[in-house]
């Protein structure tokens, strides 16, 4: 590949990136320097790799021959952080890259890296986050050609939990964001770890089973608001925390996948909702006896007064319909 191609592409993928990626907008430099200095050549790529492929053992981006090096898609981009993650990692002792851990035995983290690191992708593509739906699921995803699935539950982790430690790790090669997780996820952390990676293993497979795919999915999406917000509501310390994790929970059926001719799951969300809500009713009343005595009063004056409307309805036994 000629310089000029490589600084082309180098160009185009690091504008992306800081561009459309707040927690990036001053690494243009950084991440331009990253992607030039990558060995790069043109060679025949399996069609199963979409035209470029990135190994790590040579640190190496391949790009086929019949690809016009204008097309920077998704699947450039996505191959591309796979070498910024690897960056000067090679010799490292640690065995990082991005949000992966590599042991002696096993890979860790495999799955919640393509996760992440595709809806970097797709967010540094420009694309937004939409409703997705076929015969038997409606699921939320900015990315709808490549790693739907994943990227919707990675979606949902970072909702909860923000996106700066995801983005950080997955760029800079660090565990702040495993320790993220590890310190709100708990004991159930692994289980989402494993999860991401039999999705993973299921959809590069040969013999690819959809249904599979989904049933891990529904599993690990209420595994995942189920942990959330069961933790949270303990740990809660003032009024104002307990108004923005009811927010979040307020919304989260607006993110979350639909079974289309099974309704088990989204019962179970509408029932955990219920009580979940009655509990962080309870906190926030709790809270506010602690400053004064008129509780209610407090309440009524909140500036989510209409969320804690929609609490004592759930508390009541109403529901709404299905979006």
């Amino acid at each position: 590949m000629r310089v000029e191609e490589k600084n082309y592409i180098a160009k185009v993928v690091a504008n992306k990136l800081s561009k459309n990626i707040a927690e990036l907008s001053d690494d243009y430099n950084e991440l331009y320097m990253r992607i030039f200095n990558c060995d790069m050549y043109f060679a025949k790529v399996h069609p199963k790799y979409k035209g470029v492929f990135y190994y790590y053992k040579n640190n190496t981006i391949y790009i086929d021959e019949e690809r016009s090096i204008k097309d920077i898609d998704e699947y450039v981009v996505h191959e591309c952080l796979h070498y910024i993650q690897n960056f000067n990692n090679i010799t490292k002792k640690d065995n990082r890259a991005g949000l992966c851990e590599f042991t002696e035995f096993k890979i860790k983290g495999l799955g919640i890296n393509e996760a992440i690191a595709q809806y970097i992708t797709a967010k540094a593509l420009g694309l937004k986050i939409h409703r997705v739906s076929n015969s038997k699921i409606a699921i939320y995803t900015n990315s709808e050609s490549y790693y739907k699935y994943m990227t919707s539950l990675a979606m949902q982790i970072l909702y909860l939990i923000g996106e700066t430690e995801a983005i950080d790790s997955s760029i800079n090669t660090n565990d702040e964001f495993e320790t993220l997780l590890y310190n709100t996820f708990e004991e159930n952390t692994d289980k989402i770890l494993k999860n991401f990676d039999n999705i993973l293993d299921e959809n590069n497979s040969e013999a690819r089973d959809e249904n599979k795919i989904i049933e891990i999915y529904m599993q690990t999406q209420e595994l995942i608001y189920t942990t959330y917000f069961n933790k949270s509501c303990k740990y809660l310390t003032k009024s104002t925390e307990v108004d923005i994790e009811v927010d979040k929970l307020d919304n989260y059926d607006k993110i979350m996948g639909t079974l289309i001719n099974d309704d088990t799951y989204y019962n179970n969300f509408w029932k955990f909702k219920e009580d979940i809500s009655g509990k962080f009713f309870k906190k926030y009343v709790d809270l506010s006896r602690e400053r004064t005595r008129n509780s209610l009063a407090v309440i009524a004056k909140s500036p989510f007064q209409k969320i804690w409307l929609k609490i004592v309805n759930f508390v009541n036994g109403n529901r709404e319909k299905k979006f």
